[in-house]
């Protein structure tokens, strides 16, 4: 799960969040069809706004990267070949470098904090999915077991007869 939860995951979820609010908006007919669409219509486009937001913030986080260490790169270059060219400037030359390696090395540090905080996100996620698929099981298995007793009751109503 190294990219959080799965595509099959993600889908589980979705079906069961339209599964419970088909059943929190059931009347004695039913959901329309026409209602029920419109719900899955929306909960699937969440769904990939989401994907695309994090694919996006993903490509803007490699752009800054990409940027900042190519300028950091040609920085330094180029005040090297200064201070190879004539010592005169080897200070100035030397503070310049230096600014540009530290930015390079806080946009590597930050792209480093990101994707650690990115994985822990991930595994809280992937923790999340699976608490709900448990307590999904257990509702069910709840409801399972208070229609039995429901059923029984109604059997043993129907033996006493009316009092």
């Amino acid at each position: 799960m190294a990219d959080g939860p799965t595509p099959e995951q993600q889908a589980e979820y979705l079906v069961r969040k339209l599964e419970q609010t088909i059943r929190d908006n059931r009347t004695v007919k039913g959901m329309s069809f026409r209602t029920w669409q419109a719900i899955a219509h929306e909960e699937i486009a969440n769904a990939l706004r989401a994907a695309e937001r994090h694919h996006a913030e993903h490509d803007r986080t490699v752009g800054r990267i990409l940027l900042v260490g190519s300028a950091s790169l040609v920085s330094i270059g180029f005040w090297g070949a200064v201070v190879a060219v004539d010592h005169a400037y080897g200070g100035i030359a030397a503070l310049v470098a230096l600014v540009a390696g530290a930015a390079l090395f806080f946009v590597g540090a930050e792209w480093g904090i990101r994707r650690v905080g990115s994985g822990y996100a991930r595994r809280k996620r992937v923790e999340r999915f699976v608490r709900i698929e448990d307590l999904d099981r257990r509702i069910k298995r709840m409801e399972d077991a208070l229609k039995k007793k429901h059923d029984r009751l109604k059997e043993r109503m129907e033996e006493v007869g009316p009092l």
